[in-house]
């Protein structure tokens, strides 16, 4: 069997941003998808992959790891999230011609450890009243046993304020949900700063939050380290670590406790088990980045079943309108876990006609004159 072709799509949905993907196609007729990750510039990553191509088409697709190595070996330069991307969307795509070729759930190819997936949603508003007002519709009709928040106002000043909206948040949130509910919260990476970061942190033991999602930027991961000393809540890492030496010098550094790494963006299903193998010893545990489409939702569930040292997934309710259109087939949440179909490969495909027509748009993650945008001062915050 061999490679033919690699095809590109990208389609704008419900979110502010696009979907894209990768087809592989053999001239046995098998073929796979995979999901490239929204690394913000979807043309230049598309071009990635057409452009790696060269290095791909012929090549057996059973050869999964000869092909990433060939992607990552041959473009000489450290690419980066765009290289990084590309190369894992071509794995996913290549994992799911493994199972159809084996007539098995990609999961089946090497082993469940368990039968199902327990999984996570989100949840947003200004204060407690509007977060649960938002999230209990959710927990009732799905069962979520864990959720996570946001507070818009850390990392920006004035930082008294932003805290004590924290408190509140954490304060009313276990006070209606009582202390068997997981609640973790994602404060962005806006936050640079170690000792800003342990302060916020600290604020929250009282409240034994499920983890603290990055807490501050991941550029340097002595910072974590020092932020972690004397903080005495389970510190969450973003998608913004993606190679896999960042991996195994956060774990040696001992400086998080649950790690997130993203599978569109981590090397596919062949990255991210070298990353769970390199957590475990550590007794680290992964709780994959999971925002994006249906189609990586269900390669997370996959990886998750034949993970041993995963927790909960992220995940939100993606069982109709175009989220459900976007593939030929959905995976449900039932009392708070997920679980594949016993089809072969990821048991879905793409619905090509819906992404015909729903062109892709060209987006920013965040909007330019939103007071957010900015810094006290005027300076671009990141976002």
């Amino acid at each position: 069997m061999k490679i033919t072709k690699l095809t590109t799509y990208s389609v704008h949905t419900t979110q502010f941003r696009n979907f894209s993907f990768v087809r592989v196609d053999t001239d046995e007729g098998i073929h796979g998808v995979g999901e490239l990750f929204c690394v913000g510039a979807d043309v230049a990553v598309q071009e990635m992959v057409k452009y790696v191509s060269e290095w791909v088409v012929g090549m057996d697709p059973l050869d999964r790891e000869r092909i990433q190595k060939r992607i990552f070996n041959y473009s000489r330069f450290p690419g980066g999230s765009v290289l990084y991307t590309a190369a894992s969307a071509i794995d996913l795509a290549l994992w799911d011609i493994a199972g159809k070729v084996a007539g098995l759930p990609v999961y089946k190819l090497l082993g469940a450890v368990r039968d199902k997936v327990p999984v996570y949603c989100h949840a947003r508003g200004k204060d407690s009243k509007e977060t649960l007002e938002n999230v209990m519709p959710k927990l009732e009709k799905y069962g979520y046993k864990a959720f996570k928040v946001g507070v818009r106002s850390l990392g920006y000043y004035p930082y008294g304020k932003a805290e004590k909206e924290l408190d509140e948040m954490f304060d009313g949130l276990r006070t209606a949900l009582g202390d068997d509910m997981e609640i973790g919260i994602d404060m962005q990476s806006k936050i640079y700063e170690p000792f800003e970061g342990k302060r916020v942190c600290n604020l929250l033991e009282p409240y034994r939050p499920f983890f603290v999602e990055e807490p501050i930027r991941s550029d340097n991961l002595e910072n974590w380290a020092e932020m972690a000393e004397g903080v005495n809540v389970p510190l969450a890492t973003g998608e913004e670590i993606f190679e896999p030496w960042a991996w195994e010098k956060l774990i040696s550094l001992h400086a998080a406790d649950i790690l997130q790494p993203d599978i569109l963006l981590a090397g596919g299903f062949t990255g991210m088990r070298k990353i769970a193998a390199m957590a475990e010893p550590s007794f680290r545990k992964l709780s994959p980045h999971n925002p994006l489409s249906t189609l990586a939702n269900c390669i997370n569930v996959h990886f998750c079943m034949c993970t041993y040292n995963t927790t909960f997934l992220e995940n939100e309710p993606r069982e109709e309108g175009m989220d459900a259109d976007l593939v030929t087939d959905v995976l449900k949440v039932k009392d708070g876990f997920i679980a594949p179909n016993d089809k072969p490969g990821w048991g879905m495909d793409l619905n090509y006609e819906f992404l015909e027509e729903h062109p892709p748009i060209v987006w920013s993650r965040v909007n330019l004159n939103s007071p957010s945008a900015y810094d006290m001062d005027g300076a671009p915050h990141i976002m």
